[in-house]
């Protein structure tokens, strides 16, 4: 491997574990056992370091919605599995990718603060999982008829799911700060497909209980799946 690829692995990984604001280029190159002057060969400090680590988390999280949210979409053909299963199975991708980007994800209003690119960045990437999350939204709520006491409002069903995606990681890390990776991912996708059961109305017993199976199997199995 590249030493600019390994100063980025171990950057990502003392970001994840300390926090970014608390480790110097220092500590990267001390980490690393290189000197502080190859890691400024490479990078002109921390800033190009984040920068080039989010351009990366931009990349390949654009590579996982993109397809999602274009014809033929996450459901447009015939592929096996339910709505549910495929449903989870493309958050579980969506979650690990953040998990392995995640202090990007714990403060991100410091990050885009002091750097425009990110703010930019981080804002275009929120729109593409509300245009997911409404692409599943509307599958998995899709013929259900709405009740006088509840409309099923897929745009709001939509930013909720969205915004439990988004902010679930720092919500866990506060509730479980030991928690396995595995455990933190499905429980995740448990809680944001977990809000669109109230809008299910006749099916929503059914589709608790699939969920409640998927979040077993899952666990038991110890994969994240693939879409």
């Amino acid at each position: 491997m590249k030493t600019r690829d390994r100063i980025l692995l171990t950057a990502c990984d003392l970001f994840n574990t300390l926090g970014e604001h608390n480790v110097a280029a220092s500590d990267i190159a001390a980490e690393m056992d290189i000197s502080p002057g190859n890691l400024y060969y490479h990078f002109k400090g921390k800033d190009s370091i984040h920068l080039s680590l989010f351009a990366t988390l931009q990349r390949e999280m654009i590579a996982v919605l993109g397809p999602a949210i274009q014809t033929p979409g996450l459901f447009g053909e015939q592929k096996q599995g339910s709505a549910v299963e495929r449903s989870w199975l493309f958050l579980s991708v969506v979650l690990e990718l953040m998990l392995g980007y995640r202090y990007f994800y714990e403060n991100p209003g410091s990050l885009m603060l002091r750097f425009p690119e990110i703010d930019r960045g981080f804002r275009r990437l929120v729109h593409l999982k509300l245009s997911a999350c409404e692409v599943v939204a509307a599958e998995l709520v899709a013929g259900e008829a709405p009740t006088d006491r509840q409309e099923a409002d897929f745009n709001s069903l939509a930013n909720t799911m969205s915004l439990t995606l988004s902010y679930w990681l720092p919500y866990s890390r506060i509730l479980y700060p030991r928690e396995d990776r595995t455990l933190t991912i499905h429980r995740g996708v448990l809680q944001i497909l977990s809000t669109c059961a109230p809008y299910m109305e006749a099916e929503q017993h059914g589709f608790i209980e699939e969920c409640r199976q998927l979040y077993s199997a899952m666990l038991a199995s110890g994969e994240y799946g693939g879409v």
